[in-house]
């Protein structure tokens, strides 16, 4: 029973990832994102999360650094993928600025995971340890508000003044337009 729950939620988890790949896939335009509200160009709503050291953060906090919003479930296989990939090239993000935080969709999305702070440390201990990732956790308000929809695996790349740049899906998957976006834009 245990085993044909785990295989239910892998296939879960890949569909999801399917369709978020195929629906956030180069959404550079104001013609998507996954809440239909924040579309590229506008301001990335302010709300609040937790960071794994007990502290109470708002977006705006981030302000003067540009901002990778990425929002995973600690379950997810495509999120622990976009880890690894993470990993082997957080000199990039460095490089260019970006503050990677990494949210805990709202209670997990409502499945069983580790905690965030050690689900980034198995699959991207070192841009963890250098502080490229900032692992948190999102209030349900916000993972309303970026993925009303409950998708897998899915970012924002917000400017140094808190504006959206780009949107997508599946970082592990879609590395190399993340970059190519970063480049045209920052």
């Amino acid at each position: 029973m245990k085993r044909n729950k785990k295989i239910i939620v892998g296939i879960v988890a890949i569909v999801a990832v399917l369709a978020a790949a195929l629906l956030f896939t180069g959404h550079n335009s104001n013609n998507g994102s996954a809440s239909g509200n924040i579309t590229v160009g506008s301001m990335a709503p302010n709300y609040g999360f937790l960071l794994t050291n007990g502290s109470n953060v708002n977006l705006s906090a981030y302000r003067g650094h540009p901002v990778l919003l990425w929002f995973v479930a600690t379950w997810c296989s495509s999120c622990a993928q976009g880890n690894e990939v993470l990993d082997h090239n957080y000199t990039f993000f460095e490089s260019h600025g970006i503050k990677v935080v990494e949210i805990e969709l709202y209670k997990d999305l409502g499945y069983s995971g580790p905690p965030v702070a050690s689900f980034v440390n198995s699959y991207a201990p070192g841009a963890l340890s250098n502080g490229t990732i900032i692992p948190a956790i999102s209030g349900y308000n916000m993972s309303l508000a970026y993925d009303p929809k409950g998708y897998l695996d899915i970012y924002y790349l917000i400017s140094k003044n808190g504006t959206v740049l780009y949107i997508n899906g599946s970082l592990g998957a879609t590395l190399q337009q993340l970059e190519g976006a970063v480049n045209r834009s920052l």
